[in-house]
């Protein structure tokens, strides 16, 4: 399967590296973890390939265009479902939203979310943290400011160790 993504991208976005970035980074769980070290790898792209600070920008829109969706979503999923669905999801994501309800002050809550966001691991990043704080019910404008924080920070991290360790980005795919 990676071999035809890869192959697709290549084939179908050779001329526009952005997009294909763009598309990478809206995708769950890849979002900017994968588009940054995409878009900046010369193997696939030559010398298409995206500068560090391009890249960066790219990663973080692109990763950040669905936050307001997903929590509006989870909302939704929230307040309106209920069974085994909902009550699984909800359950998944229960313990993360209840260290943050739990917190006392409103900006100690939003600091704990953009630093979940902010942690470039797996199954952290911005749909995770729009689920989050969609189940919270945390205000959704501090939210999505909080999240956009912590993912230019988690898109940061990640340029920087691309630039930083240049020749390893053809490993990382």
């Amino acid at each position: 399967i990676m071999d035809f993504l890869i192959d697709f991208f290549t084939e179908n976005f050779q001329n526009c590296v952005w997009v294909a970035a763009i598309l990478i980074a809206l995708c769950p769980t890849l979002e900017s973890k994968i588009a940054i070290p995409l878009a900046m790898n010369t193997a696939f792209w030559g010398g298409n390939s995206l500068s560090p600070i391009f890249a960066l920008f790219v990663g973080f829109i692109g990763s950040i265009l669905p936050c307001y969706f997903a929590m509006i979503l989870a909302r939704k999923i929230k307040s309106k479902a209920t069974g085994f669905v909902s009550s699984k999801l909800i359950e998944k994501y229960s313990r993360k939203s209840q260290n943050i309800l739990l917190s006392n002050s409103n900006f100690k809550k939003y600091l704990m979310l953009a630093t979940f966001v902010a942690v470039p691991l797996p199954l952290t990043g911005v749909w995770s943290g729009s689920l989050i704080a969609g189940f919270s019910g945390l205000d959704l404008k501090y939210s999505f400011i909080a999240i956009a924080i912590g993912a230019f920070i988690s898109a940061a991290a990640i340029t920087i160790l691309c630039t930083v360790f240049e020749n390893s980005i053809p490993y990382i795919l």
